[in-house]
């Protein structure tokens, strides 16, 4: 406890967005830097003494695909420092017991890591059958009980376990009303990631790295971000069986399995139809095998997903919508912005196509926008050319390709 410092508490202040939420108290995160030098002491006394009694998390709801709402949790602004530097320390510890199969929230990994090593296993190491899994609402199921006794396992200080405690039983606000927290952990918290990492090590990546995968007929693989992970296998009998053995596992430690986006596919190079499913899901990409163009072999490409397209879609509408009487030049500076992050991401191998067709539809939402600024202010194709012409959108570019992806593999 004694590394969770106020330079590194300051630190992480630092930086949380400007923009962030605030908590149940209302308070910025620009009122919290100006005042920090009388908030944190006391704070921190409590923290050192082990006595801190954490704030609730206020609760509010962000829309998902398909019109459903998703909860999240917004903590203080000071405590989410304090989450921060925790969670640094912690992390000095756990990076050093976490396995290769895990990318999500680790310094210097990503999903393209994840993505990359995804490709090598299937394309160059012949895994050609998968079993994708979903949790069914993992953060919000996570057993308190178990997740002490995996911290118990390698933290001795017995202020940092309260502390946890502290933040797990903080319970939510929601409409005024506080609500006790039984399992799950404080989404939106900074050291939620780093929870979730440290259960699943214990319920799922040390479970198969040393107790099943000897006992299959082939090799088998495990890639996890966070908790969305496929297991890749070369023989596609250890499917079902892996299959039937992680729903028990996954019960034991009150997590269930959602059938319903929950996969065994088969990717095996093969002409024809066929009911069977032939992609993977993951990480917002649909992962399929396709002919080279030189006819010579398969290879794999990453597409976006449906839903993860229509989703960039409608955000860059209502954006357009909320920005529709800015000046033009300012309105070009925002689209690329987004165009950027979504490029940036979705940049991977085989998915120039998807992303073009993205770019079009940027371009055709921001003609009908600027059409609608007033009765008699409609933009035809011609007049939208020499718009762009002068504020010139990001062109969609491939980041990482055919050639990088081994510089991306983890194994």
């Amino acid at each position: 406890m004694h590394h969770v410092t106020p330079e590194l508490i300051k630190e992480c202040l630092d930086r949380v967005p400007a923009k962030s939420a605030p908590g149940v108290d209302g308070m910025t995160a620009e009122q919290a830097r100006a005042n920090l030098d009388w908030l944190l002491p006391e704070v921190l006394k409590q923290v050192h003494q082990g006595r801190y009694a954490a704030p609730p998390v206020r609760r509010v709801y962000i829309p998902k695909a398909g019109g459903k709402q998703r909860p999240i949790g917004v903590p203080q602004i000071v405590d989410r420092a304090v989450q921060a530097a925790a969670a640094v320390v912690l992390g000095e510890i756990y990076e050093q017991d976490f396995l290769p199969c895990s990318f999500g929230y680790r310094p210097g990994l990503g999903c393209h890591h994840a993505l990359a090593t995804i490709n090598e296993l299937v394309h160059n190491r012949g895994m050609n059958f998968a079993l994708e899994v979903d949790i069914r609402d993992f953060f919000g199921s996570l057993d308190h009980g178990w997740l002490r006794r995996f911290l118990e396992l390698r933290i001795g200080d017995r202020r940092v376990l309260e502390l946890i405690d502290a933040w797990l039983k903080a319970g939510v606000m929601e409409e005024g009303i506080w609500r006790e927290s039984e399992v799950g952990t404080p989404q939106g918290g900074s050291i939620s990631p780093l929870l979730a990492n440290v259960y699943l090590h214990y319920v799922v990546d040390l479970w198969f790295e040393k107790k099943i995968r000897r006992q299959l007929r082939g090799r088998a693989s495990l890639v996890r971000y966070c908790d969305d992970f496929v297991i890749l296998f070369s023989d596609q009998r250890d499917v079902a069986l892996v299959h039937a053995l992680l729903k028990a596992r996954l019960s034991q430690f009150g997590l269930t399995v959602a059938d319903d986006k929950t996969h065994e596919t088969d990717l095996t190079p093969r002409s024809g139809g066929g009911g069977d499913r032939r992609h993977l899901s993951f990480l917002g990409f649909d992962i399929l095998r396709t002919m080279r163009r030189d006819g010579k072999g398969r290879k794999l490409i990453f597409q976006t997903q449906g839903r993860r397209f229509s989703g960039a879609r409608e955000k860059m509408k209502e954006q357009l919508t909320r920005m529709m009487h800015w000046d033009v030049a300012h309105q070009a500076q925002r689209i690329n912005a987004i165009l950027r992050g979504h490029f940036a991401y979705y940049g991977m191998a085989g998915n120039f196509r998807r992303m073009q067709t993205f770019h079009w539809e940027v371009k055709r939402q921001w003609r009908r926008c600027l059409s609608q600024r007033s009765q008699k202010g409609a933009v035809n194709w011609e007049q939208m050319r020499d718009l762009l012409n002068k504020h010139r959108l990001v062109m969609p570019k491939i980041r990482i390709g055919y050639r990088e992806l081994a510089g991306y593999v983890r194994l």
